[in-house]
């Protein structure tokens, strides 16, 4: 079993990183052996298994633009979002010392905190992350992304974002100098999944997907909807495949199984531990589906 030997930086529902010893088990004999191969993530997200593997060479993409642009700053230039995180970081935990020591109510506190997570959150009001530098919108993808409620990404319809301030009392940028190492040795994309697959169909090459699940909502990707027809185009371009080794782990139910019906290697059980409003169903089987 490959053991993890990096956290992800960020927080994201549906990681894989408890799951990660489950599957591990059946990724290629290659990458069980040795770090001298290219990784391909295409629907990157939390990133638990790039981060875990930590290949000589990698491709990673997200549809995720705030997302990938996160990853490209933080490559290019941590500084630019350390001092800003770090600042807010100190602040909120100044607010936190206040209420343990009595000084603010518990309320006042909360209250405190909550209006410098509204005012990076809604920094994408009115269209005003056009008026952001990427180093700003990379601040604001982390700070959100730590202080919304469950580390959640959920938008309206006009596409903004609108998760809750969660009331957590403190927050950190924590990496390592591998963090570092890693990005260096990876190769940073916000394109077509497909592209991205077929562009490294290549021997010593594992490419693996985390895509949407099939119960998953429109309003969870802000417009970028993975219906069913992208999920049968995900499965003919899977097949198509002919040098690289590719994992898939997704939801099962009927049509995922019949999707991938000759590839199913495995099944196994997870049970979220968010569910907002009934929206999903806590416990779900996930299929491990592999082209080797």
């Amino acid at each position: 079993m490959i053991k993890s030997e990096l956290s992800p930086i960020y927080k994201w529902t549906g990681g894989k990183r408890k799951e990660i010893k489950v599957f591990s088990e059946y990724y290629p004999d290659f990458v069980k052996e040795s770090k001298d191969f290219k990784f391909v993530e295409p629907f990157f997200g939390g990133g638990a298994v790039y981060w875990s593997l930590m290949a000589n060479v990698n491709i990673i993409n997200d549809i995720d633009k705030e997302l990938i642009n996160f990853l490209r700053v933080f490559k290019n230039d941590i500084n630019s979002i350390k001092s800003i995180v770090d600042e807010l970081s100190l602040k909120i935990s100044e607010i936190t010392k206040l209420e343990k020591d009595k000084k603010l109510t518990i309320v006042e506190a909360k209250t405190k905190r909550g209006e410098y997570y509204y005012e990076w959150r809604n920094k994408d009001r009115n269209n005003g992350l056009d008026l952001l530098s990427d180093e700003e919108r990379a601040c604001r993808f982390f700070i959100v992304n730590q202080l919304a409620f469950n580390g959640m990404r959920r938008f309206n319809s006009r596409g903004e974002f609108n998760i809750p301030y969660g009331n957590y009392k403190s927050f950190n940028l924590n990496v390592s100098k591998g963090h570092n190492d890693l990005l260096n040795n990876t190769e940073i994309y916000n394109k077509s999944y497909k592209d991205v697959m077929l562009e490294n169909d290549t021997e010593n090459t594992f490419i693996f997907l985390d895509p949407p699940y099939t119960r998953e909502f429109k309003e969870y990707s802000h417009g970028n909807d993975f219906g069913n027809d992208k999920q049968i185009e995900l499965c003919e371009t899977f097949k198509s495949m002919r040098f690289a080794k590719v994992m898939i782990v997704i939801n099962k139910d009927e049509f995922t199984t019949e999707l991938y019906k000759d590839y199913i290697k495995h099944t196994y059980d997870l049970k979220y531990s968010t569910n907002i409003k009934n929206r999903y169903d806590n416990s779900v089987q996930h299929i491990i589906v592999c082209n080797y």
